[in-house]
């Protein structure tokens, strides 16, 4: 049944594409400059006949396709109402797309934990969940659908419209497209969040002309070790105040960029190299040593929290403490806003790196997406919702904020918000989870009070400032080596606590590096990084390294990198 299904989708992928030709449609992968408007109805109607036919049925109005739509539910909803918004779904659905959807919501331990068994036990799902560091062992077990095949039909082409052809085809493995990524920020740009009562008080504001906007880049970065001499400021005016909070998570990716190949076990050393394609181990270059000796020197003079490695409260519970000044963080546009809510304090947003912008890899920006389930029925029309979830804003914004008038309301500016007497606290359905699937920049923009009407375009442009790896596109099967990554994830929890805060101290750096290496080869690091470099290897063959585009690099040569 599987390979027939499989045979099927390629035949009618073939079909549709000659019919395309013959009828002298257009089916150009150029990118679209401006998503759609968040607003009106999709152009994917049925055939003139009211009918849609595929290699396994013929549905229309009376007889549509009963599709299961299982997604991860971050917050807690209303049972009825989330049906209320599946029939008004229907309603649109059943005469536009001759399909019924049925909503199948996942908590997000569920889906973490047992939905990958249930896949592939063959249960029956149409479009479902996926998360790019576990989805190879269900490519292995034939129990996801090679999107492929149907990229190039007329509904995977508004695909590729929207999201453009890179972004649009970057959830692959070996060539087997297992699912479209979430449209959000893929573009992670490090620096602080500093508390904007201090900053004002040692004369910081006005020095490094800070002021309360949303956390926009603009193109202006610093050295960390700016970031240094600003807690020795802090340190000397308020011995009492921790001048930087961190706590026991990895934050790497603040201070350096690789691109991690999924895992972290075998990277390619952007910083060392923006156009190297040669896999590398992160724990033994330049950037993750520098990155250790100096969060041990800013340990040592007592700059980061005493308890770093083993704490686990969170940024927000220390700065309402009152004792701390700043933590690490990514920033984006509406960061600010967000974060200050959050901290029940003003602060400010300040860049920080080593002379390079951000890094666009594989996994930042298939992070999560959604795919199709090998047991679906019909994969052509499960892969007809995908196209209208990515391209039609009408069954974005019922899927993310319920019903017009009862859920949430269309605001002056075209934002949408809480209908009135509903808020955050007495809601019955609200996801407002496009990060994690769909594409949120068809919706609506939620107005919490943090954001605007231009907030999607500010997050386009955001992941503007970035180089891309020459390896975005790849995606490492690691199916065949998960008893290594399990042994090299036990090694580097092993020492990770103790170097990525600092807390290691100074004297100690170096000798704990060696430990974490030995360890590390010890678990199989180089048997992964040969298999990693293979797979590599061959990817590029077929499709070459990825280059930054024109554009971009346009625009970080606009940028001022302040060294100290």
């Amino acid at each position: 049944m599987k390979a027939f299904k499989k045979v099927i989708a390629v035949v009618l992928a073939l079909m549709m594409v000659l019919a395309l030709v013959a009828c002298g449609s257009s089916s150009s992968g150029d990118t679209a400059d401006t998503a759609p408007a968040a607003t009106g109805s999709s152009d994917a109607a049925p055939a003139s006949d009211g009918t849609t036919k595929t290699a396994v049925g013929e549905y229309s109005e009376s007889n549509p396709y009963k599709l299961t739509f299982t997604y991860v539910e971050f917050y807690e909803q209303d049972a009825a109402e989330r049906q209320a918004v599946v029939d008004a779904l229907n309603e649109y659905m059943i005469p536009n797309y001759n399909i019924e959807v049925e909503f199948y919501p996942l908590s997000y331990t569920e889906f973490m934990t047992n939905f990958g068994t249930s896949i592939m036990a063959y249960d029956e799902y149409d479009v479902i969940p996926v998360f790019y560091s576990t989805v190879s062992s269900w490519i292995n077990a034939e129990a996801m659908v090679d999107l492929a095949p149907y990229m190039d039909t007329a509904d995977g082409q508004k695909i590729v419209a929207a999201l453009g052809q890179e972004t649009a085809t970057v959830s692959s493995i070996n060539g087997f497209q297992y699912g479209l990524p979430a449209m959000k920020e893929s573009v992670e740009l490090g620096g602080l969040w500093m508390r904007a009562d201090i900053c004002d008080e040692l004369g910081l504001t006005e020095k490094y002309d800070l002021d309360k906007s949303d956390g926009t880049y603009t193109g202006t970065i610093y050295n960390w070790s700016v970031a240094g001499d600003i807690f020795a400021q802090v340190k000397a005016a308020h011995p009492e105040m921790t001048p930087l909070y961190m706590y026991n998570s990895d934050q790497s990716p603040r201070f350096y960029f690789v691109d991690p190949l999924v895992d972290r076990f075998g990277v390619l050393d952007w910083q060392a190299d923006h156009d190297s394609t040669t896999v590398v181990n992160e724990f033994e270059t330049e950037s993750f040593r520098n990155m250790c000796h100096l969060l041990a020197d800013w340990y040592d003079k007592g700059y980061i929290f005493g308890d770093a490695a083993t704490d686990t409260q969170g940024t927000a519970t220390m700065i309402k403490a009152g004792n701390t000044f700043s933590y690490a963080t990514a920033i984006k546009p509406g960061f600010l806003a967000e974060a200050n809510a959050s901290n029940n304090t003003d602060g400010y947003a300040m860049y920080f790196g080593d002379q390079v912008e951000g890094g666009m890899a594989s996994h930042s920006c298939a992070f999560f997406g959604f795919g199709i389930a090998d047991s679906s029925k019909d994969p052509e029309m499960a892969f007809k919702f995908l196209s209208a979830l990515y391209t039609d804003p009408v069954v974005m914004n019922y899927w993310q904020y319920g019903i017009e008038g009862v859920d949430y309301q269309v605001l002056d500016d075209g934002t949408a918000y809480f209908a009135d007497g509903v808020d955050n606290s007495n809601f019955k359905y609200y996801q407002n989870t496009g990060w994690a699937g769909g594409n949120q920049f068809i919706s609506y923009v939620w107005n919490d009070g943090t954001k605007d009407a231009g907030y999607w375009d500010a997050l386009a442009a955001h992941n503007n400032w970035t180089y891309y790896s020459p390896a975005f596109g790849f995606m490492w099967d690691s199916s065949d080596y998960t008893t290594y990554i399990t042994a090299l994830n036990t090694a580097l929890e092993t020492y990770r606590a103790a170097l990525s805060t600092g807390s290691v101290g100074s004297a100690n750096v170096d000798a704990t590096i060696d430990k974490l290496n030995d360890a590390l080869y010890a678990a199989g690091l180089q048997e992964v990084i040969d298999a990693k470099q293979a797979q590599l290897d061959a990817w590029l063959a077929d499709n070459g390294p990825t280059a930054t585009p024109q554009s971009n690099l346009d625009l970080i040569a606009t940028g001022e990198y302040i060294p100290n």
